[in-house]
């Protein structure tokens, strides 16, 4: 994800993160700051410059005793939306009165399929800015895990009956 802020005295501030290794880049006025550490990189006017957070939670450039947010923070209904896939999972497929209406998976494969919507949900929601399409986004989450762990469930009845 490739985020851009304007500061009056750094101008414009590029800040870069991979989603799959969290490598970091930063540009202050499109020139590339030296990557020192995982987080911290100078300037070629010799400033040092510190990232805390990353995209998921909230990032924040520490520069000259000045912390400038480069990515919201993750919002509690963002959190909700995403952790109800996971709790869905659990709660069915270990209530044996509502598996007996429509079998689940639960347990450990359960919690592992719910735990991966969590992340992609929770990763799809912070790259839209609009409520209700995230919560259309959650919604359809929900559904997409319900309908795997069904297909689970019902292949690991098929392989033990």
């Amino acid at each position: 994800m490739e985020t851009v802020v304007m500061h009056p005295s750094y101008g414009k501030i590029t800040y870069t993160e991979s989603f799959w290794t969290g490598k970091k880049s930063l540009f202050i006025a499109d020139k590339e700051a030296l990557k020192l550490s995982r987080k911290s990189f100078r300037t070629e006017d010799g400033a040092y410059m510190e990232v805390k957070g990353n995209f998921m939670t909230g990032a924040v450039l520490h520069a000259g005793g000045e912390a400038i947010r480069l990515t919201p923070a993750v919002k509690w209904y963002e959190i909700v939306l995403s952790v109800l896939p996971f709790l869905l999972v659990m709660v069915w497929g270990n209530t044996p009165a509502l598996f007996a209406i429509v079998p689940i998976v639960g347990g450990a494969i359960g919690g592992a399929i719910g735990g991966i919507f969590f992340v992609v949900n929770l990763y799809s929601l912070r790259a839209v800015h609009k409520v209700w399409l995230k919560v259309v986004i959650s919604v359809g989450m929900l559904a997409l895990c319900f309908v795997i762990c069904f297909l689970v469930a019902v292949l690991i009845l098929q392989i033990s009956a």
